[in-house]
């Protein structure tokens, strides 16, 4: 049985980028669903690891009184 390749990440289009608006301003940031991979990678709930409260350039980009 030959091996698949891994899928794109969706939500960057393979890239490994992504652009958010959390805290009010545009920014380029690392794909939280890929971490920069450009590919799926199983296990991975980004918004689960935000509210967590895992750090990562989106929370740290926020101002203080955004993140709860």
């Amino acid at each position: 049985m030959a091996k698949r390749e891994p899928e794109a990440c969706m939500p960057c289009r393979g890239t490994g980028r992504v652009i958010s608006n959390l805290g009010g301003e545009r920014a380029e940031i690392t794909c939280p669903w890929c971490r920069g991979a450009g590919a799926r990678q199983p296990g991975i709930d980004a918004q689960a690891a935000w509210l967590e409260g895992e750090e990562g350039e989106e929370r740290s980009s926020l101002p203080s009184d955004a993140v709860a």
